[in-house]
């Protein structure tokens, strides 16, 4: 998916979230933004969005002197995550379909995002994620193909959301599949890194689940960049659960062409909604 113009405000508005995380007078905050201004007219207007926010972040985070300034708001959403999984263990061990009610409640979790929403309500997104139907919806065909799946790699999104990833990836588990989850290997907005794994417990869980970082600091997944461990991991993977909005951003034309790509979000922007043949909020579960 490539960046248009209206890009360009939402990377000064994740710019401005970052900022937020911090205690820096305002003057100071006017000058960093001033400073990154510069970079805008070199960013790859055939890019994706990911990667032209990474860019713009980590001069960011490089002026500020702050390797990860979410620090604390990501312990905060992890923590707050955690406090709900019992209730929606519950509900998913009570479903009809307690895999399609695990992946609604991941979905639900992809609320969780620093760096497009500076207020969100995680309990409100569980409960509308109960009631609403995917806008696009491939479960059907995920059941189908998950018949003959030996092998599933999750790719991960934001901290918190992590914890619901948590209890989708125990579903699928027990039906005898090896998950692996791939998580960032720096710090970049409320991305989830293998800190925000352990916090969760998502780490040394069984034999059957593992979590490895994806050797990349980029937003979203830039094949290009991420690690020859994960590199194989995704080779062999016989199905790949994209989780969040930034993931798609970079992997929507490369799914369009590996059909084992299933991408799991919410839209949180017009342009992405418009891309994905939905409307602003919805949630989706397709294959691109």
């Amino acid at each position: 998916m490539n960046v248009t113009l209206d890009c360009i405000p939402c990377y000064i508005k994740q710019t401005l979230n970052t900022l937020a995380q911090t205690e820096l007078p305002e003057e100071k905050m006017r000058e960093i933004i001033h400073q990154t201004l510069p970079l805008f007219p070199g960013l790859d207007p055939q890019g994706t969005p990911a990667e032209n926010s990474t860019i713009i972040l980590r001069k960011v985070n490089e002026l500020l002197g702050i390797e990860d300034p979410f620090h604390s708001a990501k312990k905060e959403s992890n923590e707050l995550a955690l406090k709900l999984l019992p209730q929606l263990k519950e509900r998913i061990d009570q479903s009809d379909d307690p895999l399609f009610m695990a992946l609604k409640i991941a979905v639900a979790g992809n609320i969780i995002d620093m760096g497009i929403l500076k207020d969100f309500d995680v309990e409100g997104s569980i409960q509308e994620a109960m009631v609403k139907d995917f806008a696009r919806d491939d479960y059907a065909s995920f059941v189908q193909r998950l018949k003959e799946a030996r092998e599933i790699l999750i790719l991960g999104d934001n901290s918190g959301e992590i914890a619901f990833d948590r209890l989708l990836a125990e579903q699928l588990s027990e039906s005898g599949i090896k998950i692996t989850y791939a998580v960032k290997d720096q710090p970049i907005l409320n991305d989830a890194t293998m800190e925000d794994a352990a916090h969760v417990g998502m780490t040394g869980m069984t034999e059957q689940i593992r979590v490895i970082s994806n050797g990349s600091g980029f937003l979203g997944t830039i094949l290009k960049d991420c690690s020859e461990e994960f590199m194989q991991a995704f080779k062999k993977a016989d199905l790949v659960i994209s989780k969040g909005q930034a993931n798609y951003e970079s992997l929507e034309a490369f799914g369009k062409e590996d059909r084992r790509l299933y991408f799991l979000l919410r839209a949180k922007c017009e342009i992405v909604a418009k891309n994905l043949g939905a409307h602003l909020g919805e949630m989706v579960f397709c294959c691109s």
